[in-house]
């Protein structure tokens, strides 16, 4: 008959036989590190001067590319803008470019002496549509009208018809046009000293400025 003291070695010997053999197991497997770990790893080992080299150039390719790609949609700005344009290579774009610009500041420059020499606020045409219009002191029944409009094919057709619907006559006219915006000054007769008369010619010049 087995004793309480026999069972009691019994049982120590196979728990130490058992924990033995799960420390053995235990370390006979390779630790396996967490993926943090190894994300961590990668940017903190240092780079190869062949990997630091192909990253800049790698960068450079990029941002070249997109250097290129912002020059050549100028250059299709361009060539949908300029009027008269026959070759669409780089180099006859900018040289009509050039001769276009040249052209303005010439116009500008002949305006500017224009304005200067005379004794008529004309200048140069608004950005928005205005309309202005007063009478002549020094002659009775003269209005001057001052008006600024998109320029349009046909405008002047226009501002000839309305005048005509309100029986008024142009007795001088001076007009500029700068950058698809035109400035005219009107001086009309026939519509009287009162203020009907303007009220008419307003509304019909109004029509003719703000046509779609």
């Amino acid at each position: 008959m087995v004793s309480l003291r026999q069972l009691e070695q019994g049982m120590q010997q196979v728990r130490s036989y058992y924990k033995s053999e799960s420390y053995t197991m235990r370390n006979s497997f390779p630790q396996v590190r967490s993926s943090s770990d190894a994300y961590r790893n990668s940017f903190s080992k240092p780079r190869s001067k062949a990997e630091v080299k192909l990253l800049a150039a790698k960068k450079h390719s990029e941002s070249e590319k997109r250097r290129r790609m912002r020059i050549n949609s100028q250059y299709a700005t361009l060539r949908a803008i300029l009027p008269n344009l026959v070759k669409m290579d780089k180099a006859s774009v900018l040289e009509e470019t050039i001769r276009q610009v040249m052209a303005l500041k010439k116009n500008v420059s002949e305006l500017e002496a224009v304005s200067r020499g005379s004794t008529d606020e004309i200048v140069f045409p608004g950005e928005s549509d205005k309309l202005n219009l007063e009478h002549c002191i020094d002659d009775q029944g003269l209005m001057k009208a001052t008006l600024s409009c998109e320029d349009r094919p046909g405008l002047m057709s226009a501002l000839a018809r309305a005048l005509r619907s309100v029986k008024g006559k142009v007795v001088r006219a001076e007009m500029v046009t700068v950058g698809g915006r035109t400035k005219s000054v009107l001086w009309v007769q026939g519509l009287g000293c009162g203020n009907e008369g303007m009220g008419m010619l307003k509304r019909a010049l109004k029509v003719v400025i703000h046509r779609p």
